[in-house]
């Protein structure tokens, strides 16, 4: 994936991965959503929840508004760890409001890229209580949308194993 070098690229980059993402989860019938994928416990429903965490959190919270993050996305433990723990926090949520908080945050991220300048989108920033320098547009392609190409393989699978007649 080659990093975007303006915000135009940027916005093109994160609107066709939101894109690709969108249109996938929309060929799932809704009720198999909730079903486990087969790869382990989680369903779509919690990717979706799971990746939207991601864009709050790190992509609109951190990269775009500069706040720092709550603890859990900064303790020092391994990323299978962090996840569990993050699932623990996510599992439960109902799925229409999932969808509509996933929605809901990619607009706040959209918005938020649109009003910052390219010098901020592609800077270096100091957050107090972060051990690293943020730089919005590395932090939206890790977190933001190259989260959502590490999870569409999984959404693809979902695809593939759902009846024609009942997609």
């Amino acid at each position: 994936m080659k990093d975007p070098t303006s915000k135009s690229e940027l916005l093109q980059a994160i609107r066709t991965a939101r894109n690709e993402w969108d249109v996938l989860i929309a060929q799932i019938p809704h009720y198999q959503l909730s079903e486990s994928t087969g790869s382990g416990s989680w369903s779509i429903k919690d990717i979706i929840a799971h990746v939207t965490e991601y864009d709050r959190w790190l992509a609109l919270g951190l990269a775009m508004r500069l706040q720092k993050p709550p603890q859990i996305w900064l303790d020092d433990i391994s990323l299978d760890e962090f996840n569990a723990l993050l699932y623990q926090q996510i599992a439960d949520r109902n799925l229409n409001d999932i969808l509509l908080d996933s929605n809901r945050v990619f607009r706040d991220l959209i918005n938020e890229i649109e009003a910052h300048s390219e010098a901020y989108l592609f800077g270096t920033h100091l957050v107090e209580g972060v051990s690293y320098a943020v730089i919005p547009f590395q932090l939206l392609k890790s977190e933001s949308y190259g989260h959502y190409y590490d999870h569409i393989p999984a959404i693809r699978a979902c695809l593939s194993s759902t009846p024609q007649d009942a997609a």
